[in-house]
C-alpha cells in the first residue's frame, strides 16, 4: 500500500504518490513499536526537530569533524572533536551546525549523517531519535519536479529491546544540513517497514550510544 506525501506550509507544492511511490510491508510482531510511533512521535518532536531548520534558524557555530580515537579500555570511539592520537575522519565543515546539538556519526558506508541530540524521546524499550543527512556531493537527486535534494531529516524509532528500527517520516530540503523551505514530508507511522539493525549500520550507531 502506498502512502502519500503531504507537503509542509507556508508553501504547498502537490506531489502525486503514483510519481514516487513508497510501499512497506506491515509487520504484526512490530505494531506495537508503530503505534508508540504514531502516537508519541508526533508531539514529541514534531514542532522541535526540525522546525529550526525549516524556518533557516540552525545557526553554524563551531565546525564539528568526525575523528576516531582510543577508548579507555583499547577499543574505538568516534568524536567530534579531535585529541591527540585521534585519527581524522572527516574534516570540519564550516557550514554544519551546532556540534553541541548536532552530532556526527558515521555508518558502515562511509557517509555521516547528523543525530539531534534534542529529539531524543524515550518509552520503556524504544527510543525516538531525528537524524539529518546531506546527498552525496555531486549527487544528482531530484524531486518528480527536477528540484535538486540535498538533505533530509529522518524520524526513527528504535527498539532496544529487539534490535529493530523503523523509519517513520522523512523531510527533504534544497539545501544541505537541512536548510531552506522544505520540499515535502512522507510521514507512515504505521506502515513504515520495521528493519533489524546491522553491526555497523548507522541504525546500530544510535542503538549502540543510547540503548542501555
Amino acid at each position: 500500500m502506498s502512502f502519500r506525501a503531504a507537503t509542509p506550509a507556508p508553501r504547498r507544492r502537490a506531489f502525486r504518490a503514483s510519481a514516487a511511490t513508497l510501499r512497506f510491508r506491515s509487520s504484526d510482531s512490530l505494531a506495537p513499536l508503530l503505534l508508540a510511533a504514531s502516537l508519541t512521535l508526533a508531539p514529541a518532536f514534531g514542532t522541535d526537530a526540525h522546525a529550526d531548520t525549516a524556518r533557516g534558524k540552525v545557526v553554524p557555530a563551531a565546525a564539528a569533524g568526525l575523528y576516531q580515537c582510543q577508548g579507555p579500555n583499547g577499543g574505538t570511539v568516534f568524536r567530534s572533536t579531535p585529541r591527540e592520537g585521534c585519527v581524522t575522519l572527516a574534516a570540519p565543515d564550516p557550514s554544519a551546525p551546532d556540534p553541541q546539538r548536532w552530532l556526527p556519526l558515521m555508518g558502515a558506508n562511509g557517509v555521516i549523517s547528523y543525530l539531534d541530540q534534542r529529539s531524543v524521546r524515550r518509552q520503556g524499550a524504544r527510543i525516538g531519535v531525528v537524524l539529518m543527512r546531506n546527498a552525496p556531493v555531486g549527487g544528482t537527486i531530484h524531486t518528480t519536479s527536477g528540484e535538486p535534494i540535498q538533505s533530509s531529516l529522518r524520524r526513527m524509532v528504535l527498539d532496544c529491546a529487539t534490535s529493530m528500527y523503523a523509519v517513520v517520516e522523512q523531510t527533504l530540503f534544497p539545501r544541505r544540513f537541512a536548510r531552506g523551505e522544505p520540499l515535502y514530508t512522507i510521514r507512515s507511522p504505521q506502515r513504515a517497514t520495521p528493519r533489524p539493525v546491522s553491526s555497523g549500520s548507522l541504525a546500530g550507531e544510535v542503538m549502540a550510544r543510547l540503548c542501555r
